[in-house]
């Protein structure tokens, strides 16, 4: 234990797993059963259904305190089940663990009463850190002044393509020379990408943009974040479709000390600040795109910018940061 942690706290860590079914609730269930037969004090349920998890294993006998982690913004589901919530935590539910201080209908949804503390997302800031630009990170094809990296699912309220490519040629009009090189999953729609393609065909910018779809490991996305002058995240707010809060690929590429633009969806104002660690952008408009690459790649200090966007995942988002925290909030728990 480093200097400043926790000093009364000694934790022994006992992870609970069953292989999946397919069906949540039918994995939650299993789960609890599973979880009564460990003597925890904590139970942090991570990635299942605490709805079904909860009661199942505290009504087998569980004594631990459990704590229910939230990664992703309230939404439609949510509200749905908001009566059986209220039941579920008033019950069984000793506290809820957030990955970011902006929780939105949560802090209503909760009440009072209800414990709950601020849990950051961990990045592996020894694997994600700046590098030198190799040869053969440079996509096929590409060969322009400037880099810029859309990393991500190309749904619409990730990656508006309309909105993406007419700044790309807002850009160009204004004589730079931007490649932009687009990353996604080989589970994203094919559709989606030759419909992207075909639009970058349609505006005239198609010799400066690159789509690949394939399955990252992370030393590649390390490479493809290092090898980007700028990592643009064009959301359409306000809560953009299953992105998690704050968004991973955000803190990861500014551990590698790439410069941010994204728009000022959910945390990310809280994480990025504008003109010093990264821009924000008022919307995922062409326009407002633009204005915001341009920014980064003409600005004068952006090796320093990186540096301290680095330093800001360092503070607050690195292992040693994150589980200093932690530990504070399970003492803090046990405590009570």
């Amino acid at each position: 234990m480093s200097e400043g942690e926790p000093r009364y706290l000694k934790t022994g860590w006992n992870t609970v797993a069953t292989r999946s079914s397919g069906r949540r609730a039918l994995d939650a269930a299993k789960l609890g059963m599973l979880a009564d037969r460990c003597s925890a004090d904590i139970i942090h349920v991570v990635g299942t259904n605490a709805l079904v998890f909860s009661p199942v294993c505290k009504l087998l006998g569980a004594h631990g305190v459990i704590v229910r982690q939230i990664f992703t913004p309230y939404d439609a589901k949510d509200r749905m089940v908001r009566p059986m919530r209220w039941v579920i935590n008033s019950l069984f539910v000793d506290a809820y663990a957030f990955t970011t201080p902006w929780i939105g209908p949560w802090e209503k949804d909760l009440g009072p009463g209800m414990r709950r503390f601020l849990v950051r997302p961990p990045v592996d800031s020894e694997l994600y850190r700046p590098s030198k630009r190799e040869p053969d990170d440079t996509p096929a094809g590409s060969s322009h002044e400037y880099r810029l990296l859309y990393m991500g699912p190309l749904w619409p309220s990730r990656f508006p393509a309309q909105n993406v490519l007419g700044a790309l040629r807002l850009l160009l009009a204004k004589g730079l020379d931007v490649g932009l090189n687009v990353l996604t999953s080989t589970r994203s729609s094919v559709l989606l990408g030759e419909h992207v393609l075909a639009l970058s065909k349609h505006l005239g910018v198609d010799r400066n943009i690159v789509l690949e779809r394939k399955d990252l490991s992370e030393i590649e996305r390390v490479r493809a974040y290092n090898a980007s002058d700028a990592v643009i995240f064009p959301y359409v707010g306000p809560e953009p479709e299953q992105l998690a809060d704050p968004p991973f690929a955000i803190l990861e590429s500014m551990a590698c000390g790439r410069i941010v633009i994204s728009t000022r969806v959910l945390s990310v104002p809280e994480v990025v600040n504008d003109g010093s660690s990264g821009f924000l952008i008022g919307s995922a408009s062409s326009s407002d795109i633009c204005d915001g690459v341009n920014r980064a790649l003409t600005h004068p200090d952006r090796d320093n910018m990186g540096f301290r966007a680095r330093e800001r995942v360092l503070k607050h988002f690195s292992y040693p940061a994150v589980r200093r925290g932690l530990l504070e909030a399970y003492e803090s728990l046990l405590a009570s």
